[in-house]
């Protein structure tokens, strides 16, 4: 299974990708994290640049935090990048509403998505994702304590991921770990 890790806009979230993709214990998978452009260059992030290098490219699955996000949107609406499932960590809510959530909601239509979203988030709060994918049946957000948009202390992150990774909506839904809420529409 190939799975590509779309990474969030500081350098830091690199590692962060790579120690969550350790974590999940899956040595059979092959796991790809991005290495952004602007990170090397000290200049501001290019969406479309970093979503180009995916021009017809198809993995099984994305992982994408914040910015890495937005990327997979673009990518897929722009540059025809396919993946089988996805999950979506700290979704830039702000960043979504410039274009009317219609890249956002173009992926979620074709590609079964588990948003995992904390209930504070300063770029985009649970309630308010939840409000925007509330009518799309691919989508299963989970909502996690948190206010900082660093999704660094969650402790069930890689069972979360390995539930997407297993069986989308099914499993991702019937999670049961405490301080976990999921929702599904």
């Amino acid at each position: 299974m190939k799975i590509l890790g779309l990474p969030g806009v500081k350098f830091e979230t690199h590692q962060w990708m790579q120690d969550l993709f350790s974590d999940l214990h899956a040595p059979s998978f092959e796991f790809r994290v991005a290495h952004y452009r602007h990170w090397s260059q000290a200049q501001d992030p290019d969406v479309s640049y970093e979503a180009s290098c995916y021009v017809k490219k198809s993995v099984d699955f994305v992982i994408a935090k914040s910015l890495g996000t937005y990327i997979s949107t673009i990518a897929f609406d722009s540059f025809n990048f396919r993946a089988q499932k996805a999950i979506f960590i700290g979704t830039p809510i702000k960043r979504h509403r410039a274009n009317k959530f219609m890249l956002l909601l173009n992926f979620v239509k074709s590609v079964p998505t588990v948003f995992i979203q904390q209930t504070s988030d300063f770029n985009g709060s649970f309630l308010e994702l939840s409000e925007v994918i509330q009518r799309q049946n691919n989508a299963t957000a989970i909502e996690v304590p948190g206010d900082d948009h660093q999704y660094e202390d969650i402790k069930g992150l890689p069972k979360i991921i390995s539930c997407g990774l297993l069986n989308h909506s099914e499993q991702a839904h019937g999670l049961s770990m405490a301080g976990f809420s999921p929702f599904r529409r």
